[in-house]
């Protein structure tokens, strides 16, 4: 069993990733958009090339961590190399000013260019150190208060970084009332990103070191060929299929929803920066809630059983104060009893999504099981590789969409219309919910339960004497 010490040690390695998922789900098609100046369908467009570039690097990256033997282990070369480009990429994607004066194609390539670096150097972290936890420890129970503490610093991560940037970087001003519309905060917010994200890459590099020659080590070659073989086996397991399908249809929903919710929250709601920041202390909230329930919920109910009622509440929760918004039933727009009144959606329904959030993450840990027990080689790396990657979906398909629905309407920062305004809260409340209905049918299939993951723990220890 793992002390609770080793648990924080390893979970202080979600905090790079918590800020970096937090920037571009939120806050780099804004940036980009009504800041930058460059047109949103190019920006979506240069967020779905990146992704695609991670799509071939990910599983490329986890198996080459899989098939690593090195004096520190498997994983931790890995950590140590990735704070350059992690922390370069990021610093300089979020240089670029408006008065700068470049052509749409320049901002284009330079927002291409750092995402991709950026995204590259947290595989080169995130993908190994994901791995790392699925290793450490086997219980199913304890895999999930594993990654439900790594969850709950993820989350915390990425609302100190949204908290920074609200507070401190986007505080209203008298020139700027919606101080995220200030051209001057976004590279100091960059720049202060960049340090922590490359401060917690090396504590949690340095504080797992001990485990990294005690775990699995790899037997046999490193070919390419190789490479592609064990990458087809893992993949193409039929419960990782219907994990990843199911998993890649909640992270475009999510993707889109949140992509979207800073426009909601600046331009249906009308509320300023600081305002917004009030929103932070909830989330916090939020993620404590669902650190101390999810443990509790496995414990008594099936993981899939989980997964599917947090997304069906998903769905209902979502588009209610929206709705409500739209038939003028909330507070007025603009107030600090709006914010208190949204106050209540987000306890509810960001909870939920946490805990689910948690829950799938310790199921990629069983279906590693499961792979083992067919091929005989430990693939921690290749397939949460494969979740790293369902990760930058959330971050990078749905905010391509996003960024499309923008350039289809037409959106201006400067003068939305009533319209424009209209159809975005139709995406969020509308096109969300029905989105999340292909997962829901795709996780019903899913019977990697308890019972079953204790008889391929019995296999294998019997295989290993």
């Amino acid at each position: 069993m793992l002390t609770s010490k080793a648990k924080i040690a390893y979970a202080t390695g979600a905090v790079p990733n918590g800020i970096k998922v937090d920037m571009f789900t939120f806050f780099l098609l804004f940036y980009y958009g009504n800041v930058v100046g460059l047109e949103p369908g190019l920006a979506g467009l240069a967020i779905a090339i990146a992704l695609f570039f991670d799509a071939f690097t990910d599983p490329i990256i986890g198996s080459i961590s899989d098939r690593t033997n090195s004096s520190i282990g498997r994983r931790h070369p890995y950590l140590f190399v990735s704070i350059v480009p992690i922390v370069v990429g990021y610093v300089f994607l979020f240089m670029p000013r408006s008065d700068w004066e470049l052509s749409q194609a320049s901002l284009f390539i330079w927002m291409l260019t750092f995402c991709i670096i950026t995204r590259f150097g947290m595989t080169l972290f995130d993908v190994p150190h994901r791995a790392l936890g699925g290793e450490i420890t086997k219980d199913y129970d304890e895999r999930t208060s594993l990654f439900s503490i790594r969850e709950l610093f993820a989350w915390l991560a990425g609302l100190s970084n949204a908290f920074l940037g609200y507070y401190v970087f986007f505080a209203s001003t008298p020139e700027y009332p919606k101080g995220q519309l200030n051209p001057d905060a976004w590279a100091p917010f960059g720049y202060t990103g960049a340090a922590i994200m490359g401060l917690f890459i090396i504590i949690s590099s340095i504080a797992t070191l001990r485990y990294g020659s005690t775990l699995s080590a790899w037997e046999g070659r490193i070919t390419l060929k190789d490479i592609y073989t064990e990458i087809r086996l893992a993949l193409t397991n039929k419960t990782f299929v219907i994990f990843f399908f199911g998993s890649f249809g909640l992270s475009v929903a999510w993707g889109l929803g949140n992509t979207l919710t800073l426009y909601i929250n600046t331009y249906f709601w009308e509320l300023s920066g600081t305002q917004i920041t009030l929103f932070l202390p909830m989330y916090v909230v939020c993620a404590f809630l669902a650190f101390a329930f999810a443990p509790r919920l496995v414990k008594l109910f099936e993981k899939r059983s989980i997964i599917l009622v947090s997304m069906f509440l998903t769905g209902i929760i979502y588009p209610a104060p929206l709705l409500l918004g739209y038939f003028d039933l909330t507070p007025p727009k603009g107030t600090y009893q709006l914010v208190m009144f949204l106050w209540i959606f987000i306890l509810i329904g960001i909870t939920n999504n946490i805990i689910g959030n948690m829950i799938r993450d310790s199921m990629v840990a069983d279906i590693a099981d499961e792979v083992e027990l067919i091929t005989d080689k430990r693939q921690e790396g290749v397939l949460f590789a494969a979740l790293g990657f369902l990760q930058k979906v959330n971050t990078g398909f749905g905010t391509a969409i996003a960024g499309l629905v923008l350039s289809i309407i037409g959106f201006t920062s400067t003068n939305p219309s009533d319209d424009q305004v209209l159809f975005l809260i139709s995406a969020q409340g509308g096109l969300v919910p029905i989105m999340l209905l292909i997962p829901i049918a795709i996780f019903y299939f899913y019977n990697l339960d308890r019972e079953k993951h204790k008889l391929i723990q019995e296999e294998l220890n019997l295989k290993k004497s």
